[in-house]
């Protein structure tokens, strides 16, 4: 999960200063992290797309988790989800999916080592701090992982809107693994053919889906309804 800081950079600029940057030093001290001020080039140069608000924090490597250990935590509970992507490649949808699965209690992110997003910077940031509560695994090959899954008494279903049962009618509950596919192309066939089942959700406009982080969001509640009623 996410890595220890060991620095945090501030925008040094003239002027009234942001009460939340004011704030997060405050903190940072605190926790006896160092506190620097920086120019805006400097966070400009260092930040990914140059998007920083005005705060860079220096954090250890991301430290992903391996499935036998998220397995380990999730044996014997009747109700577990699991979200998996197959090959996205957006760090924004990355992190917004580890955001969803910890608002909805899911015990882990599987993700693809190759093609796929990572939890970059980016994905952190949107994350929006899940990053460090959700276990994200990531292994060469997202069939086995499946497999494994399946071993351990998940199901898995996939989403694409091509199936033919909606979400809705689907037993989406219990040990759970829903699988999303890449922007664009969708799920992958190998992986399409690993799923238990297959589920879409219902379109009343002219757009044929959504967004994977949005789908991801919409299937994830929809498990998280099922446990609470």
């Amino acid at each position: 999960m996410g890595g220890v800081v060991r620095r945090i950079r501030l925008l040094d600029a003239p002027g009234p200063q942001d009460g939340s940057l004011a704030r997060i030093a405050e903190s940072a001290r605190a926790a006896g992290v160092r506190v620097e001020r920086a120019s805006r080039r400097e966070l400009d140069r260092d930040s990914e797309r140059g998007a920083h608000q005005g705060v860079i924090a220096d954090v250890e490597p991301y430290r992903y988790t391996g499935l036998d250990e998220v397995l380990s935590r999730t044996k014997g509970k009747t109700a577990s989800l699991l979200l998996a992507l197959d090959h996205a490649t957006d760090p924004g949808n990355l992190g917004a999916v580890v955001r969803t699965a910890d608002v909805v209690g899911a015990d882990g992110v599987l993700i693809a080592k190759d093609r796929s997003a990572e939890m970059t910077p980016s994905a952190r940031k949107a994350a929006a701090g899940a990053a460090e509560h959700v276990a994200v695994v990531r292994d060469t090959n997202l069939v086995r992982m499946l497999e494994t899954c399946k071993q351990s008494g998940y199901w898995v279903a996939g989403a694409t809107e091509h199936a033919r049962q909606m979400a809705w009618d689907a037993p989406l509950d219990g040990r759970l693994v829903i699988v999303l596919g890449a922007e664009g192309s969708g799920l992958s066939r190998l992986v399409e053919r690993t799923c238990d089942l297959l589920v879409a959700l219902p379109v009343a406009g002219s757009v044929g889906s959504l967004n994977v982080s949005s789908a991801a969001a919409v299937l994830a509640f929809e498990w998280l309804r099922r446990q609470r009623s």
